[in-house]
């Protein structure tokens, strides 16, 4: 599983390399503290279509049995059709910045110092092309030098 932070807030990386790593943070209140989730989209709309599209996308869809309780006038729908509640998602991220919410993606198979999402598939490829360059945490400044040289 790939995580994101800021330094402040972590995150679950619902979908790492999948939109150029344009990243918009999301956060569904369930309870005292949000869940957190970095969703990669191009708008705040899409972030959200992706959510719902994910493993966890249970966390907004109204359930069939619920949606007496959504007059149709009110209801918010997903682009796939399914009724979805939003009243308790916040996403954070700047509409005009190349990165909306500024982050580094860890994980398994990252850099111990984190990666910026902007490369995260360019990585990937690096990585599956260079089986035996797989960076250790002491390699990390020289092997993102390099990911980036090759950009």
């Amino acid at each position: 599983m790939i995580s994101a932070s800021n330094g402040d807030i972590r995150a679950t990386v619902v979908n790492p390399g999948e939109w150029f790593g344009k990243t918009w943070l999301l956060l569904i209140a369930r309870g005292l503290e949000p869940d957190t989730y970095v969703v990669e989209a191009d708008t705040v709309e899409d972030a959200i279509n992706v959510f719902s599209d994910s493993r966890y996308g249970h966390l907004i869809h109204v359930p069939d049995s619920m949606l007496d309780d959504y007059p149709e006038e009110n209801r918010q729908y997903d682009g796939n059709g399914r009724v979805i509640e939003t009243d308790w998602v916040a996403v954070i991220g700047r509409h005009d910045a190349e990165l909306p919410w500024p982050c580094w993606y860890f994980g398994e198979g990252l850099p111990g110092s984190g990666l910026d999402p902007r490369i995260y598939e360019d990585y990937q490829v690096w990585l599956a092309e260079n089986p035996h360059n797989k960076l250790r945490d002491r390699e990390n400044k020289a092997g993102v030098a390099q990911l980036r040289s090759i950009q």
